[in-house]
């Protein structure tokens, strides 16, 4: 976000599945994209829809598709459009609720295509297993950051898209025949030069979250 607005709370470059919807005028439309970082008093996306500056528009960020109409809507307002030459822009919203209610969403704890009552009903364990993840075009081993039933955020070294189906073996053992879970990509978050990646299992019961011992 430009000038102060920018620096009022730290941006996270973080992949998040967002839905914009304008209420017209000066036109009406709809459209879910994916967030380029977010932070708690606004989002940034890129789009091919046009927008005006300074006009109102309403956002469900992390957005669910499956949510049935439980997602909350936030109002925002567009701050900055920055036009590409392909043809899309890069457009930045501030939230009307930044100063009063600065956490809309929290960043770091919570997935895209997850219900906020699930989310809390799964407990997190932090804990690095070896996991093993299989996609189209490739696979990787590497390990967890914390696993739950209903999901895993696992380190990186390939580039994923949220939304991406993949399949994924947890805990790994190369002398074993792995069980693999279908899964999807919900959230990518980027600190540095370090890649985590958020999955959400097809189902919650393929995974055991082990218990630590001393």
């Amino acid at each position: 976000m430009p000038g102060s607005e920018g620096r009022e709370r730290p941006r996270v470059r973080t992949e998040l599945a967002i839905r914009v919807r304008q209420i017209g005028p000066p036109r009406e439309s709809m459209e879910v994209t994916t967030t380029l970082d977010v932070s708690r008093n606004g989002v940034l996306f890129r789009t091919r829809q046009p927008y005006e500056m300074h006009s109102t528009v309403w956002v469900i960020v992390p957005y669910d598709p499956k949510s049935m109409g439980g997602d909350v809507e936030f109002p925002a307002t567009v701050v900055r459009i920055d036009n590409s030459a392909d043809g899309t822009a890069e457009v930045a919203v501030r939230f009307h609720s930044a100063r009063s209610d600065p956490t809309p969403i929290n960043v770091r704890e919570r997935s895209v295509m997850q219900l906020p009552t699930e989310r809390r009903s799964k407990e997190r364990s932090k804990m690095n297993l070896p996991i093993r993840v299989r996609g189209e075009d490739g696979s990787e081993v590497t390990e967890t950051v914390d696993i739950s039933r209903t999901g895993t955020l696992f380190r990186a070294s390939r580039s994923y898209t949220v939304g991406q189906h993949v399949w994924v073996a947890l805990p790994f053992k190369d002398d074993e025949k792995p069980e693999e879970i279908e899964s999807r990509v919900v959230r990518i978050i980027e600190r540095g030069s370090t890649l985590c990646v958020a999955v959400q299992y097809s189902r919650t019961t393929g995974v055991r979250v082990p218990v630590p011992t001393d």
